[in-house]
Order: structure tokens, then sequence, then C-alpha cells
């Protein structure tokens, strides 16, 4: 296996992110969840499910082939997916069957424009973490922000687990595949840090490489498809 520093660019394929994982492993990393500080040669692979479930499925099951666990952080306020609708349900159960954490992904921006209270968070962050946490029936509180404002960066809140708080942010290194930014960079250039929180999202990857426009563009098609059949269906 090559010295991850040499990992080159990447298309975002699932073929890739298979043999990323395994130079990980062959380099010695442990794979471990959210709730305590990191020690040496640990990683937290936390993922946020902005646009499909199922993609998330696909990259957990891959990943439980490893014998990797992770955290999955979802929507549970989102135009773009339901977590209700059966397969998405179906979907959130083998993820946590397969032995990863299932997680929040909270959009500060679904509620308020600027800061809240730290009442006011803590009210609505309890409120969705229920929600998740009476589908999956087990308590839930490890929570990713949804494109983070800056007051929640390295800030420890009390009621839940912000992954952003500074033992899984400031105090190590954070890596992240965010906007597909390892198509003009490597995802470890300096070598692999001794501590490290690795954010991937499953929705940016697929059996072949796709670009981040046609990804959403895609997702954006679909969804109106959906909007459609469904009023089509009202005789309206």
């Amino acid at each position: 296996m090559p010295e991850l520093s040499t990992l080159e660019r990447l298309e975002y394929t699932l073929q890739e992110y298979e043999h990323l994982l395994r130079t990980l492993l062959e380099d010695g990393v442990s794979f471990v969840g959210f709730g305590r500080p990191l020690d040496r040669d640990e990683v937290i692979l936390r993922h946020d499910v902005d646009l499909s479930p199922e993609l998330a499925l696909e990259m957990a099951r891959l990943e439980a082939a490893l014998d990797i666990s992770s955290t999955y952080c979802v929507l549970v306020t989102t135009p773009i997916y339901n977590l209700l609708e059966v397969d998405r349900s179906k979907a959130l159960g083998e993820i946590q069957a397969l032995g990863h954490d299932v997680a929040v992904h909270f959009n500060t921006h679904h509620y308020w424009d600027g800061r809240p209270s730290d009442d006011e968070l803590r009210t609505q962050v309890r409120a969705e973490c229920d929600v998740l946490g009476t589908m999956l029936n087990r308590h839930v509180d490890v929570v990713s922000f949804h494109r983070p404002p800056e007051w929640v960066l390295d800030v420890d809140f009390d009621g839940f687990e912000n992954t952003y708080q500074p033992a899984y942010f400031s105090e190590i290194t954070y890596r992240s595949d965010s906007s597909q930014k390892w198509r003009s960079e490597a995802p470890f250039p300096e070598g692999r840090p001794e501590r490290m929180q690795l954010l991937v999202h499953p929705g940016l990857w697929g059996e072949s490489p796709r670009r981040m426009a046609d990804i959403v563009a895609e997702i954006a098609t679909r969804q109106r498809a959906h909007v459609d059949s469904y009023l089509d269906g009202l005789g309206v």
C-alpha cells in the first residue's frame, strides 16, 4: 500500500474511498466514535448525509466489510429527503445494524438567521435528537452542524456532543472532503495526522466519477419529479 502522503487527488469513486480506508488501516489507524478525547493513531470517521441516505448505506456497507465503524449524521429537517419514508427509514436501520452510529445533522439556518440563545439552541437540538432517537429506538446525543456558523465552532454545549467542540476539532487535525475539494488537493498532503476527525460526505461519491454540479442537478430533477408526482395524485 502507498504512504498516505502519496495519495493523489481523487475522482470521488467508492473504489478510491475503499482504497483510502485500506491505506489508513495499513498505517495502523483505529477508528473510534465520539464521546472521549482521541488517543494516538485514532480517527473519528464522520459522515454528514446532506443528499441521500441510500448512498450513505452503500458507504456504510463498504466500511462494515472492512470492520470499520463510523458516525452517520442525518438531517431531520431537509427538502431533499424524508426520514419517515420507508426506504429512508430502512436505510437508517441497516446503517445502525451494521455497527455504525447514527446522529443528527442539525441545520441552524432552518430555524434562525442569527445566533439563538444557548437555551433555544439546546431545546431545538434536543427535540431533533429525540425525534431521531424515537425512530432508532435509542438515545441520540451526537450532533453535527450543517454549514456550521462560526459560533458553533470550538464550543462545548451542554446537553449534546458537538462534533466541532475542541476535543474533536481544534485539539486534533480536522480533514473534510467538502465540495469535492480532494479533486484539487490530496487528502493528506503532509501525511497522516496523529489524531484526526475525518469528514466524508456520502452523496459526493459513487460507482463512477461525477462532478458536484451534476450531482446537484440530478437531485434537483429527481425532487421536482417527486413533487410533481405527488401533486398529480391530488387531482388538482
